[in-house]
């Protein structure tokens, strides 16, 4: 392992800290790469790294040089920062923090404020013509809400981290709001009317010009995955491209985009006879999307599901429809920050219901292949944690879009 990744990996223990100052010291610090970087910047609950990656790919197809920033990450760190779709080098972050170390610890930067100011930096450096970049928590007090963006976008919004965010939509909606700037034009989902209201009443108080997808003819393209939400995510990155006059782009570019992007743990076909698929929903609205799309498979045969989830995750209001989709379900548990108890988990889930406890998730992937019939399906669902037991047992690298 890469000393570099090490150090950035350890600070990772020091959470989550909301709050510019610190990330406007770092960004100071390496030269202030995010002034003038020509940002697209996305909010949200659900959907934002898609979007992203939707967004990317008709850049790139364009001729575009694109930087992309999303969180988390499925096997290493370096997924989080690319351009034209392949991830920073071990080089470039190590260059990074060995300049810029001693100031990291001067002002206690976090790992996510870290890797802002590293994804800007590289950004700049490399003179990209569009940095994408994902919201990592809220919004208003976000690292990523120091740049100065072209366009803001704000995919659905619903209940997760309440912990941090609050415990109602209003008030998610409120923080999701902060990356709004004045004379910046947003564009959002349709949202729910408490989340729609608030995002007119922040718009309103910034001066932010605010378009609803809900408003507008939305764009019959075919996506690469057939699923409703995906589509739904490709028709607020195309709305979005309406709002951006100064990039070329056509029509046909955009149709190739869409049935070309690859956005890995969404929807994620790992195998076919047996169908064995992978995704990172990890909250209510997530997870009710899987569903939905698992069940358009028509699968024949059994139904199997390993899942995995932090602590604090909260799936009651769906575990009678998981328990109705798949006939065994396996829980294991992952490596990360506070990942939810294998044992914990399988208390969510009936008693009367084939429920099984695999701590390790390798061994939990390996067993059940060994038992899948061909006309059978396998969901391997929850945290991104689990990207690192589906690269070695699927042999997939996640470093390339």
């Amino acid at each position: 392992m890469n000393s570099a990744i090490d150090y950035l990996l350890s600070i990772e223990s020091k959470g989550i800290k909301l709050g510019l100052e610190r990330t406007q010291k770092i960004m100071a610090v390496c030269g202030n790469p995010h002034i003038n970087l020509p940002v697209i910047q996305i909010a949200g609950t659900n959907g934002k790294g898609s979007v992203c990656a939707i967004l990317e790919k008709i850049f790139r197809l364009s001729k575009y040089k694109t930087g992309l920033f999303t969180s988390p990450h499925l096997v290493h760190v370096n997924e989080r920062i690319r351009i034209n779709g392949i991830s920073i080098k071990n080089l470039e972050i190590e260059k990074f923090i060995n300049t810029y170390k001693l100031e990291i610890e001067k002002h206690n930067i976090t790992f996510f404020e870290c890797m802002t100011a590293i994804s800007a930096w590289h950004f700049n450096k490399n003179n990209v013509d569009i940095a994408i970049m994902e919201t990592g928590l809220g919004g208003r007090l976000d690292s990523v809400s120091i740049c100065n963006p072209m366009l803001t976008i704000i995919t659905p919004i619903s209940y997760d981290h309440t912990e941090i965010l609050g415990n109602t939509i209003k008030k998610i909606a409120i923080e999701k709001a902060g990356i709004m700037k004045k004379n910046i034009i947003c564009v959002s989902a349709k949202q729910l009317p408490e989340a729609e209201k608030a995002l007119e009443e922040v718009a309103e108080k910034k001066g932010s010009p605010l378009y609803f997808l809900k408003n507008h003819p939305t764009f019959n393209y075919h996506y690469n995955i057939e699923d409703e939400k995906q589509k739904e995510n490709s028709n607020l990155a195309l709305f979005a491209l309406k709002h951006l006059k100064q990039f070329n782009i056509n029509q046909s570019i955009k149709i190739d985009a869409l049935n070309t992007v690859t956005w890995y743990g969404r929807n994620q076909v790992l195998n076919t006879k047996p169908t064995i698929i992978f995704d990172v929903g990890h909250n209510k609205d997530g997870i009710l999307a899987f569903i939905k799309y698992y069940k358009s498979l028509n699968i024949f045969g059994n139904s199997t599901l390993i899942i995995a989830l932090y602590a604090r995750k909260k799936i009651v209001d769906v575990i009678s429809l998981l328990e109705k989709t798949f006939t065994k379900i396996i829980c294991t548990e992952t490596n990360g920050e506070n990942p939810m108890k294998a044992k914990v988990l399988a208390k969510l889930f009936s008693k009367d219901h084939n429920i099984q406890i695999i701590k390790n998730p390798e061994n939990a992937i390996e067993q059940e292949l060994i038992n899948l019939q061909k006309t059978d399906g396998m969901a391997i669902l929850g945290t991104h944690c689990l990207g690192p037991a589906i690269s070695k047992k699927f042999n997939i690298s996640f470093d390339t879009i």
